[in-house]
């Protein structure tokens, strides 16, 4: 068995997590990809995560907070694009009840064109991999008793569109089998990652689920072993 399908079998097989995150998220929500629409429509994310509206086709949108807090000016078309970063300054010096920020296109307001970005207290990722160890991968963060799915790539970092918002990951794409985010909301794997593999980078990305349909992001993370 070679060093990757070694390094991988001991991914699948273990499970564990830990140390601090280095990236956040960009969430890109999709401005009337198909009629008056944004997708996702619903949104959660972690304090310090951006997201970015991309506008689609030759209709004339824009982005509006319900709240009057962010607006990304006059209905335009494409291409255009508009961002947000929800950290900690902005929420301070825009608080709305719950973290919640409702939005809408004005023009198509009326036609069901409407957002929501949710604010969550950061769900984080992190690892102590290493070639010719035993590490460690570790979420924390999540709510004790939820499911959490940590996935991983081989071949690089990505923006792939899922319903928990944009997944940092390349195909192919592999996922571990959920785990249960202990009593302190964390979930660790324990890894060992043969010698061969230094220099190898891995790409992780992990999700919480909240509900039926409804999850939230961790930061992604790149390792080199």
């Amino acid at each position: 068995m070679n060093n990757l399908r070694l390094f991988t079998a001991s991914l699948a097989a273990a499970l564990a997590f830990s140390v601090p995150s280095l990236a956040q998220n960009t969430h890109v929500v999709q401005v009337a990809p198909s009629g008056f629409s944004f997708e996702p429509q619903d949104l959660n994310v972690n304090v310090g995560d951006t997201v970015q509206w991309v506008w689609n086709g030759a209709t004339a949108h824009n982005v509006n907070s319900d709240d009057g807090v962010f607006f990304s000016g006059l209905p335009t078309v494409a291409p255009n694009t508009f961002s947000v970063t929800f950290d900690n300054t902005f929420l301070a010096a825009n608080p709305v009840a719950g973290d919640f920020y409702g939005y809408h296109c004005q023009p198509h307001q009326a036609f069901g064109m409407v957002g929501s970005i949710q604010v969550l207290p950061a769900r984080t990722l992190s690892s102590t991999l290493v070639a010719g160890a035993t590490g460690t991968i570790t979420t924390s963060g999540s709510i004790p008793g939820n499911s959490v799915i940590i996935a991983y790539s081989f071949t690089g970092a990505g923006t792939i569109p899922i319903i928990y918002g944009s997944l940092a990951l390349s195909p192919p794409i592999n996922q571990l089998p959920p785990r249960t985010a202990d009593g302190s909301g964390g979930v660790t794997i324990s890894v060992n990652v043969p010698i061969g593999m230094a220099g190898s980078t891995v790409h992780l990305h992990a999700a919480e689920i909240l509900g039926p349909g409804d999850g939230i992001l961790t930061n992604p993370l790149s390792v080199t072993l």
